[in-house]
């Protein structure tokens, strides 16, 4: 789920690159905008909406009858405000595309996981679900929201499915302007400003977070199960 953003399309491509089959999910403007690789499977959902994941689910399970992997990279931002000021309508649509996204998507996926024998899921939350910054309080509560689901759904689908999180710090990608096939509502934030505050002295690249990805999805992790793993280049360090 969102294999056409900056982080799924560089997964996406990994993933080829090692032979595996592919299953690309993400919003219909989001496809048109980066279509996926013609070796990729294509199928357009809105993962806030409980029908719209049902139905490309039984597309891919009639494809598919089993996953060996899921991984889910849904995430927006907007709402620039303190949460006095935050219209409600815009705190259920960060809220829906966040949290809502994940839970809906995470249900349809683990039958095909448990069919597997073996299954990995990969909940992309952030670091802003740890230590959240003013303004971005609903989206912080919608990752932390990620972060807990990603404990929960690890103790309750042991040992056949593990489940595992990624939480990016400040990465390059289209959601520092708003999201992938979303409206641009911001600028975005310049590198040399936020790089200042990483110990490693850049912003995140798309490239930084498949490998972590990847890791939790393979064998590699076998014994790895309900972590989130924080990479940010050594900004939250508790």
């Amino acid at each position: 789920m969102g294999g056409c953003g900056g982080m799924g399309r560089v997964l996406v491509h990994a993933l080829l690159d090692t032979g595996v089959q592919v299953a690309v999910l993400d919003l219909p403007a989001s496809i048109a905008q980066h279509p996926p690789p013609s070796e990729a499977l294509a199928l357009a959902l809105d993962g806030s909406d409980a029908a719209s994941v049902a139905h490309a689910f039984d597309t891919l399970r009639a494809r598919w009858p089993a996953l060996d992997g899921f991984v889910n990279l849904a995430g927006f931002f907007k709402g620039f405000h303190s949460i006095t000021e935050l219209p409600v309508e815009v705190f259920d649509e960060v809220i829906a595309g966040n949290l809502r996204s994940h839970f809906l998507c995470a249900r349809s996926a683990l039958p095909l996981l448990h069919a597997s024998g073996a299954g990995a899921m990969v909940q992309v939350a952030s670091t802003l679900g740890l230590d959240v910054v003013k303004h971005y309080t609903h989206y912080g509560a919608a990752k932390a929201g990620v972060i807990a689901m990603v404990k929960g759904l690890a103790r309750e689908n042991a040992p056949t499915v593990r489940v595992n999180g990624v939480a990016p710090g400040l990465t390059n990608t289209a959601f520092l302007t708003g999201g992938t096939g979303r409206e641009k509502i911001f600028e975005g934030i310049p590198e040399a400003v936020y790089a200042k505050r990483v110990p490693m002295k850049r912003v995140a690249h798309p490239q930084d977070m498949a490998g972590p990805i990847l890791f939790l999805l393979g064998g590699a992790s076998s014994f790895v199960n309900g972590e989130t793993l924080i990479v940010d280049g050594g900004v939250y360090t508790q």
